[in-house]
């Protein structure tokens, strides 16, 4: 019996949004998506998960990242 504070999925919709996930394809290395995984399990969160809420920014992306992808950015041009 539910306390009715538990959120649980219906389909199509997810257990915590008011819109319905779709699948979604992106490319990623072996390395990327392991690294993805890692930090994903981190937070106790499903790969699909840990994007949704960096997208939605409640996991946010610091300054610190974007200088690093810059510094990529500068090494792949040489």
């Amino acid at each position: 019996m539910s306390n009715g504070q538990d959120k649980q999925s219906r389909k199509g919709l997810g257990q915590y949004y008011s819109e319905p996930k779709k699948p979604t394809m992106i490319g990623l290395t072996p390395t990327a998506v392991e690294q993805l995984d890692e930090l994903a399990a981190e937070f106790h969160l499903s790969r699909s998960e840990f994007i949704e809420r960096i997208a939605r920014r409640v996991i946010p992306v610091g300054a610190p990242w974007l200088h690093k992808v810059s510094s990529m950015d500068e090494h792949n041009a040489t």
